[in-house]
């Protein structure tokens, strides 16, 4: 007969593969914490922070490209239920990339340019993460394109009519939240540059900065920006007045 496991049995790690326990084998922690720099390598202290935030970005922006991938195709299949689930764990995900931009504001000039000197010519528009955001993008749009088609109305009537459109009045709205934050990720990290290296650095490619701020005015879905002005247009005609109410107006 078999002997009954013994307390210290469940320690011991059944997977295979390097660590000392089933989580880091798991998580192959032993591999990816040996992915920054040894202390010897790097040109400043702060390289250390620099790398860590940056690697951090590229996986938690592939965790939200996995997300959004998978949200497209139940946006096709017109499951939007789903569809608007995993959009939101996506959008989730893209809340820390932006926070850790502010990591970064502890740098000062001279130190990150002791850092960048180590760079090559590597430059955080070539982020693999973040470009897949660009890709994924107009995919999503023209998804629910095709579903609004479907249904048979104008963007107009889906908000009017939102309750009887619900599923597809909500992924409309994360698709505005979803464009809001790639912009928000745009703006924070022109501000971090203007913050490190100024704003007038002519490099290989131009002015980096001018560079993301004209990026930063991107509308990935102007349409679904545009129909708020139908929207209110509309709200402003049917009170039978040139006045509106709200934000600009006292």
């Amino acid at each position: 007969m078999k002997p009954p496991p013994q307390p210290g049995d469940f320690l011991k790690p059944i997977l295979p593969g390097k660590g000392n326990t089933d989580y880091e084998r798991y998580l192959r922690t032993d591999e990816l914490l040996s992915l920054q720099k040894p202390a010897a390598e790097r040109l400043h202290p702060d390289e250390h922070t620099f790398q860590i935030v940056h690697q951090s970005s590229e996986l938690l922006l592939r965790g939200a490209h996995n997300e959004l991938e998978r949200a497209r195709l139940y946006i096709i299949e017109g499951d939007l239920q789903n569809s608007a689930r995993l959009m939101r764990r996506a959008l989730q995900f893209l809340d820390y990339p932006i926070d850790l931009l502010h990591v970064l504001d502890t740098l000062t000039p001279y130190d990150y340019h002791k850092i960048r000197a180590g760079l090559g010519h590597g430059s955080g528009l070539q982020s693999p993460g973040f470009l897949s955001m660009l890709h994924i993008a107009p995919q999503l749009g023209e998804a629910f394109f095709a579903q609004v088609k479907k249904a048979d109305v104008t963007l107009e009537e889906l908000y009017r009519r939102n309750a009887e459109f619900f599923g597809l009045h909500e992924v409309a709205e994360l698709l505005v939240v979803f464009d809001q934050k790639l912009q928000a990720f745009r703006f924070h990290h022109l501000k971090l540059a203007q913050r490190i290296i100024g704003n007038n650095v002519i490099g290989t490619g131009g002015n980096p900065v001018d560079i993301l701020r004209q990026r930063q005015e991107h509308f990935f879905y102007k349409e679904l920006w545009d129909v708020r002005n139908q929207i209110t247009q509309k709200v402003a005609a049917e009170s039978d007045t040139t006045e509106t109410t709200g934000h600009g107006n006292e």
